[in-house]
Formats: structure tokens, sequence, C-alpha cells
């Protein structure tokens, strides 16, 4: 509107004054596009776009002046201030280019952004390299169920209920809530051996503990470090010794994220089978910054202790790359891409009576949901679930309990698709959810 319009002229004008650059706002041009003439090759995209015109630059390589990258963060700060203030309601993403160059598209602008940031790189997906299941086309065309047991979840629970805002109908609410969903046969013996064995840092195909007796010892403190576990924005540094949770290394953080690992490549092609209908990211650093890997692993053992947390929300990112694409918004809503994390249980044997289970909270109610861990099982949740690390119990003795957890985010594969079904046509062969607390109210 205008009154945004106005508090966004204000923060370019200031910037450039500061720097001595003229900006003539009077040839400003202000475009409105219907919703469906914003971004059709990134479905999501937020949609708001300012172009500046560089003059006297015909021989200025844009993407590579420092300059222009300095004038170009002092004005992403500038309107960071309005949106902190409510002057703004959603970010704004800032191109330049040469006054004297073909104006560029809507959609080359954000395709140059998301590509810069690899705001939208899928996950391995060569499923063709790997004994998977069926190609999911299958289904839902006389396909038994044994065929596609992995991808259809032992439990999905529903939990913190409430009405959110309806991002696509402005001053219009909708009955929301998040999920929890359990596969027991995802994994098989093989490829959940060789993910602990990453996670451990030994050749995937070792089969006997001969580096480290954990079980005696507790972890490998040349793998993992106390206050290592760096999974959420305010996580502690490593560099805090009496930290709460063993984690992976800096060294070990950086060998799974980028190292290539089979296992890691087979079980990413598997996600996006599960995940056919959208394209399947893990989070890129563009997001929360470099605090948080993609993937990660725990050592949680007894006498840690946990606290609640979330993984992220989509509607409370800091100002990025990503916010100035896609925007703020509730995790789930329509088009928009939705953040998950997929954790796995890896340890070889764990006993129920070790306990350690990962604990979901429904925040209005304050009932909880407790998932124990098993060999192989995989929990994939939507990130803005509160949840937290159990220790596991005296009678686990010094034993680690191994995970590993991917942080993703499932991205539409087309404009206004619905993101609140990752079923992706196996519906009917999936359970019934189970409501926990307020989302009960979902069938009230």
């Amino acid at each position: 509107d205008n009154d945004e319009l106005t508090h966004l002229l204000e923060a370019i004008s200031g910037v450039c004054d500061e720097y001595g650059v003229q900006f003539d706002h009077t040839t400003f041009i202000s475009t409105i596009l219907p919703s469906s003439q914003t971004s059709t090759s990134v479905p999501g995209a937020l949609g708001r776009v300012v172009i500046i015109d560089v003059h006297g630059a015909a021989d200025m390589n844009i993407d590579e002046s420092d300059f222009i990258t300095e004038l170009k963060n002092g004005m992403s700060q500038q309107i960071d201030g309005y949106l902190y203030s409510g002057q703004l309601s959603q970010p704004v993403l800032l191109a330049f280019q040469c006054a004297a160059a073909k104006s560029a598209t809507l959609d080359d602008i954000i395709e140059k952004e998301v590509r810069d940031y690899g705001l939208r790189d899928g996950v391995t997906t060569r499923a063709d390299h790997f004994d998977l299941l069926r190609p999911p086309s299958c289904l839902g065309q006389g396909a038994a169920a044994d065929d596609d047991a992995s991808f259809i979840p032992s439990r999905h629970i529903k939990v913190d209920g409430a009405m959110i805002q309806t991002i696509e109908s402005p001053g219009q609410s909708h009955f929301d809530t998040s999920s929890v969903i359990i596969f027991d046969n995802i994994l098989d013996d093989s490829l959940r051996r060789r993910l602990l064995n990453v996670v451990k840092g030994y050749p995937e195909d070792a089969t006997d503990d001969i580096f480290w007796d954990d079980v005696k010892d507790g972890p490998n403190p040349d793998r993992w470090a106390r206050g290592g576990l760096m999974d959420v924005v305010d996580s502690k540094s490593d560099e805090e010794e009496d930290g709460p949770c063993w984690g992976l290394t800096d060294d070990a953080v950086m060998d799974i994220c980028f190292n290539d690992h089979p296992s890691i490549n087979e079980f990413e092609a598997k996600l996006g089978q599960l995940f056919e209908d959208f394209i399947v990211t893990t989070l890129p650093e563009a997001v929360l910054g470099d605090c948080v890997s993609p993937i990660t692993a725990n050592a949680p053992c007894h006498g840690d202790s946990f606290d609640f947390h979330i993984d992220a929300d989509p509607m409370q990112v800091p100002p990025s790359p990503w916010a100035d694409v896609f925007g703020r918004y509730p995790n789930r809503s329509k088009e928009k891409p939705r953040f998950v994390s997929v954790l796995l249980y890896l340890n070889d044997d764990w006993a129920e009576e070790w306990g350690a289970p990962t604990k979901f909270l429904d925040p209005p109610t304050q009932e909880c949901y407790e998932i124990i861990p098993q060999p192989g099982r995989c929990v994939i949740m939507d990130q803005d679930i509160s949840h937290t690390v159990v220790a596991p119990r005296k009678e686990a003795g010094r034993r680690p309990r191994y995970s590993m957890v991917w942080k993703l985010i499932l991205h539409p594969k087309k404009a206004g698709q619905d993101m609140t079904d990752l079923s992706c046509g196996r519906e009917k062969l999936w359970p019934e959810p189970e409501l926990l607390g307020s989302a009960i109210q979902q069938d009230l």
C-alpha cells in the first residue's frame, strides 16, 4: 500500500544519501500484479521485488561490485528495521541492474536469488542407483500394500491445534495442526548400520566397534564434544564444555554434511521417493545462517538434561535471502515451503527400559506424546513442534542413544499446491491420525 511504499522509499533514499549516491524516487514505478502473475517458476515466492536501475554503470559487473553489495546490505538493514517496527508487513527482495540493460522479469530476479543462495536445491534423488521400492506412480493402481510398506507410517499424530491466518485469503483464518509421523520400515538394517557408522566416523562397511567401546566409555571424544549439538538458532556454542548434550565436533558435522557418503545419498533418495509430490531440499544456510547445519546427530547419555524447543518456524525466520524470496508465513500454508525434520534412531539395539524417548508437547494443553526409540525407526515432524530429547535412564549405563537428524524444506512443485498432506497419493494406506490435546478441536 502507499504507506509501505513510502517507508520503502525512505529506507532506500536514506542509505543512498549516506553513501553519497543520488536516488531519483520521482521515476519510481509501482506495479501490482495479480497473484497468477507473480512467480510462475518458483511456487510460493512472495513476489515483493524492487528493481533499482544503476545509471552510469554500463561497464560495471553489478553482481561482482563490492560497492553495490554494501549498498544493498545497507538498504536491507533499513528495511528490516521497518519490518520489526511493523511499518512493513513482509520483506522485500532488492535487485540492482544497469539502467541501459534490458529490464529483468520478476521470474528472472527470483530465479537468480534462488539459484545464487541454493534456496531450492533438491537432495539426492538418484533412486535408480539403489534397490528401492517400486516408483510411486504405481500407487493407487492396484499396488499391494506390502509393495509400499516402507512408505506407510505406523502412526500419525497431530498436535498443537490453533486457528491461524489464511495467507491466500487476507482476513480469513483456518484450523491448523502440526504432525508427527512414525515410519518403522523405511530403513533396512544394512542402511541403518551404515548410517550409524557414518555418525561414529567409521568406514561404512565396518561390522564391529573396533575403534571405541561406547557402551563402556560413552561417546568417542574424537568424534563427539560436550555442547557440540547445534541444531537450533539459540544452541549453546560448542566451546562451552558444560553443554547439555554430546554433539558432533565441527569436523564431524562438516564430514556428514559435505563429504560423499553412499548411505546418506541412499537415504536422501528414499526421502525423494517418499515425498515425490514435493521438491525435497535440506535447510539452506541462507535460512538460519551457518549456526544450524542441515544434517546433524546427537548422542544423549544418562545424566544429560534437555529443554523443549522447536527446530524452526517459517513465521520467525531472521532477515535473510530466504525471507526476501518467500516471506514469513505459518508452516503448512498453501503453496508455501513446509519445514520438516527427519529423525532416525540408529543404535544396533535399544531396550525399552533404557528410556530416552523423544517427547512432543501440545502447548495449549501441556499434554505430551512420547516416541520410544527403536533401531531404524524414522520420525518425521513439523519443525514448529515443541519437542525434547529425554536422557537415557541409569539402566542404559554409559551407552549413548544415537540419532541422526535432517532439517528439510518441502517445496511445492506447482502453484496453489496443498502443503498439509504428506501422503503423496498413499492416503488410503496411511493410518487415521491420532489427535492429541488441542488438535482434538479439529473434529468438533
